[in-house]
């Protein structure tokens, strides 16, 4: 509440970048909707003209839960406006009201139904906002233009990290929450200093049936300790103080205010582990001593080819390609080298997606780039060259079942030390929603049971609206340990003089062809 109210301070000095959109991952029972109906009654008495509009899955949550609590804290006080008693709507002129309601999307008009109104104040509020479809943060951020002050709030009891709520999170300029009960003043006093909120014996009684005692602290798991005896009616057993506990998914999001980390069990990379890189600064003091590109290649007309760089523990994508030649791919793996090389780089190990013989020509046309090789001889600095096969046999054949595996399986340790500042869109599905299973296997005289990922066709016939997981390829090549893609070191790819002289006059001739 604090934070809205220096957002409208700033607004109303003229600062554009005030913060305007705020959301918050609540936990139940800590008076969420409550706060949320005393804004509402704030902004409608002391912004006129002004448009509040709140809205919610449905019309039951909209009327019975915000708006309940909307006209209790009016009842009685004799504040300005009329409201209408079978209606979530209250009113004080033409150009200024309140009104709550939801939306359908038939037709495919949901968008342009919500959408419409513009004012000099508006105020937005979502409630239950995780099940609040896409269409209705687009209406709302249609209407965040051309007035002096504009707010926007959403809350929400999250259960999935696929909504348009958990997204617009990641988004830059988003002012983010938490309401964990394990931070609520009944909780942690243990008596009952917020009438009707959730108390601690309900916690206690949750963490019995739905977390586990484990040994020591896990971030993938999201595993906490409470600063009291843990004991719950019925319980023969109680927990000291400091037992730390890994808890289930519905925990996570009834009493932590989290979206469950449900792709645990099926994911070679921890969704967990994600978002903490995607939080992660930036190191103050970074080793810019060796870099690694990934270039995913696109193979139809729909998908994305990309270029990643991984460079002093943080990988970015630096270009995104579609429908483009060998030479433009080679460009960008230029401009991306030269960028490393620039920051300190003595070694740029490129990892070219190979699959179907689509990486050779990028290889071999980014070899003969006299600007890329000169500034590499005159920086001292080693090019290293892989051409990738997803579906080849892994480093470590007694853990995983093929290299793309085995990429997917080392980016999880890397994304313990790397940060990954505002990843694409799509980025954390590729990674996160990506299953993999146990299967049999030769390696060598044994046979192993080791990890497989599954195949792009089958991500694609999960995943709505279809598509390739062409950023989780790039990224993984990008971030994997260079001592998986070391062959032999009679046969490794390096870049002589020679090589040059010889990939400069295949080009050459490729050049002409082209022409």
């Amino acid at each position: 509440m604090q934070d809205i109210g220096e957002s409208v301070r700033r607004q109303l000095a003229g600062d554009e970048y005030a913060p305007k959109i705020f959301r918050v991952d609540s936990a139940h029972g800590v008076g969420k909707t409550y706060i949320a109906a005393g804004l509402v009654n704030w902004f409608f008495d002391v912004f006129t003209p002004g448009i509040t509009i709140t809205t919610a899955p449905t019309k039951d949550q909209v009327e019975l839960l915000l708006w309940k609590d909307i006209k209790s804290q009016r009842k009685g006080r004799g504040l300005p406006g009329r409201v209408l008693p079978e209606t979530p709507r209250m009113v004080k002129a033409e150009n200024h009201w309140a009104i709550g309601r939801t939306t359908s999307d038939a037709g495919g008009q949901g968008t342009a139904r919500a959408q419409g109104q513009h004012a000099k104040y508006m105020f937005f509020v979502v409630d239950e906002a995780e099940g609040v479809p896409a269409y209705q943060f687009e209406a709302i951020n249609a209407m965040m233009t051309g007035g002096v002050v504009m707010i926007w709030l959403l809350i929400a009891n999250p259960q999935t990290r696929t909504s348009a709520f958990h997204k617009l999170g990641k988004q830059p300029g988003v002012q983010n929450y938490l309401f964990s009960l394990l931070d609520f003043p009944n909780v942690v006093e243990g008596v009952d200093v917020v009438p009707g909120g959730t108390s601690r014996a309900w916690l206690n009684g949750m963490i019995f049936k739905h977390c586990d005692v484990v040994s020591e602290h896990d971030p993938d798991r999201l595993t906490f300790e409470v600063e009291w005896e843990v004991f719950a009616d019925g319980e023969e057993i109680s927990y000291p103080a400091g037992t730390i506990f890994a808890p289930s998914a519905d925990f996570q999001f009834r009493a932590l205010g989290v979206p469950p980390a449900t792709n645990a069990g099926d994911a070679l990379i921890s969704t967990a582990r994600f978002e903490a890189a995607a939080q992660r600064p930036i190191p103050a003091v970074r080793d810019m001593t060796v870099a690694q590109i990934g270039v995913d290649c696109a193979r139809f007309g729909p998908d994305a080819g990309n270029v990643w760089l991984n460079q002093g523990q943080v990988l970015t994508r630096e270009a995104e390609l579609r429908q483009a030649d060998d030479f433009q791919y080679a460009h960008q793996m230029k401009l991306a080298a030269l960028k490393a090389i620039r920051a300190g780089a003595q070694r740029v190990s490129f990892r070219v997606d190979g699959t179907g013989g689509y990486g050779s020509g990028k290889i071999d046309i980014t070899k003969a780039d006299a600007e890329l090789m000169e500034a590499a001889q005159v920086a001292g600095c080693v090019l290293v060259f892989h051409e990738v096969q997803f579906n080849h046999t892994p480093h470590d054949p007694e853990r995983y079942y093929d290299r793309a595996t085995e990429l997917y399986g080392t980016t999880n340790d890397q994304l313990l030390i790397l940060s990954v500042p505002n990843p694409p869109e799509h980025l954390q599905a590729d990674l996160t929603e990506r299953r993999a299973r146990f299967v049999a296997k030769n390696a060598g005289a044994a046979r192993r049971i080791v990890r497989k990922l599954e195949g792009k066709d089958e991500f694609k016939s999960r995943i709505k609206p279809a598509r390739s997981p062409d950023d989780g390829d790039g990224a993984a090549l990008a971030a994997a340990p260079e001592e998986i893609f070391r062959p032999p070191a009679d046969t490794q790819s390096t870049v002589t003089g020679q090589d040059v002289v010889n990939v400069q006059s295949a080009f050459m001739n490729r050049l002409k062809q082209r022409r």
